[in-house]
């Protein structure tokens, strides 16, 4: 395995409040006496804790992305891209992974991106908080070393 030359977690607040707040759903409906909790609040459960976090790392071949306990991944070979630029995404892209106008995204939260260019032309966007520091390593890999922070 090389070097990983940039390693970055985001762990927004939002799955916290989102499971302290589906936690508190399911107690009422327990008290009241429906089972709707039981139905719906597993699979809620799920969706939060593989979207939790979402982890970028780079070393010299690859680009690894990893959600939540990295159950969900995606491995990007660094020769495929022919280009990264940073780009801010519309607030209606939303958060996950989705299919949007300019391609496949995989956002934990916020607007900022960079925009990977394949060189077969299609393009994939990775939303962070640290735009700047990826795009610094995508570009110039032996010039940075990011720890997590």
């Amino acid at each position: 395995m090389e070097q990983i030359v940039y390693q970055h977690r985001q762990s927004p607040i939002w799955p916290r409040v989102m499971l302290l707040v589906l936690l508190l759903l399911a107690l009422i409906f327990l008290i009241v006496g429906s089972m709707l909790a039981l139905v719906f609040i597993p699979g809620i459960l799920m969706c939060v804790v593989y979207y939790s976090s979402l982890m970028v790392e780079v070393d010299a071949q690859d680009v690894r992305l990893f959600f939540g306990r990295g159950i969900i991944r995606r491995t990007i070979p660094r020769q495929k891209i022919a280009q990264a630029e940073q780009v801010r995404n519309s607030w209606w892209y939303g958060w996950g992974i989705r299919l949007t106008p300019h391609g496949w995204m995989w956002n934990i939260s916020g607007l900022d991106a960079v925009e990977l260019t394949y060189t077969n032309g299609k393009k994939f966007r990775i939303g962070t908080d640290q735009p700047q520091a990826l795009l610094g390593v995508l570009r110039h890999p032996q010039d940075l070393l990011v720890p997590d922070s």
